[in-house]
């Protein structure tokens, strides 16, 4: 996949000092890299606020074209990385598009980007993180549903995880947007600040246009940063994370993954069908990207952190080791 763009980082060999380095490393992804993303009460997880936006998304941000200038050859409906779907309207916000990174390497054979792809309606910033360096591309996200935001401290346990043992992210980079409705998140309530159902706003072959699902695709900042990640990283499969349907569900060429996820949790596989507009509907269907839908039960904001990390943390891991037979 040769027209991948990443901002990357390279990092040390291992060397003598490795072990010194991966102890130092550790303790500074869990105090100074992911301390942010923990430190909101209202999710447990990183949820900024508006005064920390810092201007707007798309200032000092150059997209930069393919290497060999061609689009990707996965699907043909798949955008192009420098253009927009047709049905954005003029004067509709634009995506901020990869940003340069602030990032250090932190252990060796780790690289940790973190980037800012847009603002939410509020003004409260959108931040992808990319763990690793590798060629197969894992896309995780959660909080999409402002009610739904159990799925952000798994994602940042994950993150944390994968620092103390990077061997397992040998060969992959790892994508996560923990918090995608940060507004929603603030409100608690599923949708947007524009009451727009984010998962409804995509430019899948399914949508309709409504006031809830938004009067075209993409019409929410939110959802075109999503759209952008998309784009930009152009992942070989990815996982959403939602409440509170206590399953496994997948659109696309997603099977294998879901039961691969299933197997080592107490969620069981459920094919749903796939939602007009929703995210799983573009990328699984539209896109043939395999997708899958981690729905979480109906109580588990209630539950600690680790005790979320306990029941389900492997059914991620193992989403990062897999392999779509298709990307080999």
């Amino acid at each position: 996949m040769s027209d991948r763009q990443f901002v990357r980082h390279q990092v040390a060999e291992d060397s003598a000092a490795s072990a010194a380095l991966l102890a130092a490393g550790v303790a500074l992804a869990t105090t100074a890299a992911f301390t942010i993303m923990m430190s909101s009460p209202s999710i447990r997880g990183w949820a900024p606020d508006a005064s920390s936006s810092g201007g707007d998304a798309g200032s000092n941000v150059q997209l930069k074209p393919d290497a060999d200038g061609k689009a990707s050859s996965r699907s043909a409906t798949r955008p192009s990385r420098t253009s927009h779907p047709s049905d954005i309207s003029p004067g509709q916000s634009k995506p901020a598009g990869p940003v340069v990174d602030n990032s250090k390497p932190i252990v060796p054979g780790v690289s940790l980007i973190e980037t800012l792809v847009g603002h939410s309606v509020e003004g409260r910033p959108l931040l992808c993180r990319r763990i690793g360096d590798g060629e197969y591309v894992v896309l995780m996200m959660a909080s999409i549903h402002g009610n739904e935001a159990a799925g952000t401290p798994l994602l940042n346990r994950l993150a944390e995880h994968l620092v103390e043992n990077y061997k397992l992210l040998a060969g992959v980079t790892l994508v996560l947007l923990p918090v995608v409705n940060p507004d929603g998140v603030e409100s608690r309530q599923r949708y947007n600040a524009r009451g727009v159902d984010l998962n409804r706003n995509f430019p899948a072959e399914n949508r309709q246009n409504s006031s809830r699902y938004g009067l075209n695709a993409l019409s929410e900042p939110e959802s075109l940063a999503i759209y952008q990640v998309i784009n930009d990283t152009l992942p070989n499969h990815i996982v959403t994370l939602h409440e509170p349907l206590q399953c496994v569900d997948y659109d696309g060429p997603a099977k294998e993954l879901a039961t691969s996820m299933s197997n080592f949790c107490p969620l069981p596989v459920k094919k749903l069908g796939s939602r007009h507009g929703s995210l799983g509907s573009y990328a699984g269907v539209t896109l043939g990207i395999p997708t899958v839908t981690f729905e979480l039960p109906g109580n588990a904001a209630a539950q600690s952190d680790e005790l979320l990390w306990r029941f389900y943390g492997e059914a991620l891991i193992q989403a990062v080791l897999h392999r779509h037979p298709a990307s080999l």
